[in-house]
């Protein structure tokens, strides 16, 4: 099979059909199936995946165009099954991606102290963002992001979410940042978010200056992107690339794999606490597969941490324990990753306090990690 080269691939939603897309080993037929469902975008209609042709609106204007198989143009309604997480158990993986957090058959309960019912506060610099960048009135923009929330709450039902976290910008944090940005902007340096959400921090880059064309963002859940772009009101102006994918999953993952040795960064916004010690080595060297191979190529990021590391840790349905790594357990783990992949990286980590972290519900010591791995 021929590798698959997705940087052409404006990619800007999870079709409802994507699961039966990518469900086989045949990694040609499916790119050439998404090719034509990014053809079909870019000209104001959606090629239906779930029923193997036609097309319907366009995601914005409501702009239609002929169907490829000469079928009516209609709208296609989401399928029950795409809009239910489908949450691992038992050992069906080594590890998993998402444990769940809400008891079994409460997916979108609200009765969790995770939820928060309204906005206490909104960054300045986001609320920035949506009214200078997406021209959000001031006086809307509350009202706009718990709409959008509450459409996230019932794709998946994150701490992130219910607490409106993804407000709080992670990746200008990075004492890193300024660099960070003068290489995407002054050197056209390439940045995949992955785990990126609503990708709100590749909104903060372009908003600074960075070159859209230049970031890419992937996510396990397709609708979080899909969910940006009415956040940011930016679907027909941000060049970015977005695809789902699972990185643990190798007949989900083909998309990824068209950016390896591409990267020049890879950004990891509260990503890595979602796997035990062995898992997020694993992770670690996909991640670094990505990369450009050569000295300066970097991995930074946030998660989940605590004062304690790998002292503290949450069972799994898999089996296993979810790490909060200190900074000495991230160490090893990047210790590992060289060992194991024969190179060499240099790791900044820091404990601090933030927004969300700290609560009454989460662990005795509850940090977040920042970090920037940068190889040598």
């Amino acid at each position: 099979m021929t590798s698959v080269d997705i940087k052409p691939l404006p990619l800007t939603r999870l079709e409802s059909g994507y699961e039966d897309l990518i469900g086989s080993a045949d990694v040609d037929g499916a790119a050439a199936l998404l090719q034509g469902h990014t053809n079909a975008i870019r000209n104001g209609t959606e090629v239906s995946t779930a029923n193997g042709g036609g097309t319907h609106e366009g995601v914005d204007d409501g702009a239609k165009g002929p169907a490829a198989n000469g079928a009516a143009v209609e709208k296609a309604a989401p399928s029950e099954e795409a809009s239910q997480p489908n949450f691992p158990t038992g050992t069906e993986k080594p590890g998993v991606i998402i444990p769940p957090l809400q008891p079994e058959g409460k997916k979108n309960n609200k009765a969790v102290p995770w939820y928060h019912k309204e906005i206490k506060d909104i960054d300045p610099i986001t609320r920035g963002i949506l009214e200078n960048y997406s021209q959000i009135p001031a006086d809307q923009v509350e009202q706009h992001v718990t709409a959008i929330r509450e459409k996230a709450w019932d794709v998946f039902p994150y701490p992130c979410i219910g607490q409106f976290l993804f407000l709080n910008l992670t990746i200008n944090l990075s004492p890193y940042y300024p660099t960070l940005v003068s290489r995407l902007k002054d050197e056209s340096q390439t940045l995949l978010d992955l785990g990126c959400c609503f990708a709100q921090d590749v909104r903060k880059l372009v908003s600074d200056g960075a070159p859209s064309e230049n970031i890419y963002g992937a996510d396990l859940y397709g609708d979080f992107m899909d969910l940006g772009f009415e956040l940011f009101r930016d679907r027909r102006t941000l060049k970015s690339t977005f695809f789902p994918c699972d990185i643990l999953d190798e007949k989900k993952d083909f998309l990824l794999r068209g950016l390896d040795g591409e990267m020049d960064v890879v950004y990891l916004g509260l990503f890595l606490h979602h796997f035990d010690f062995e898992t997020c080595v694993t992770v670690c060297k996909r991640v670094i597969r990505l990369l450009k191979p050569k000295p300066g190529s970097l991995v930074m990021g946030c998660q989940v941490g605590s004062l304690t590391g790998d002292k503290v840790g949450i069972p799994i349905p898999s089996g296993g324990i979810l790490f909060r790594h200190d900074i000495d357990s991230f160490e090893r783990v990047w210790k590992r990753v060289g060992e194991e992949t024969g190179t060499e990286w240099k790791v900044e980590a820091r404990l601090e306090r933030g927004k969300g972290f700290g609560e009454k519900w989460q662990i005795e010591g509850t940090r977040r990690l920042g970090f920037e791995v940068l190889r040598l």
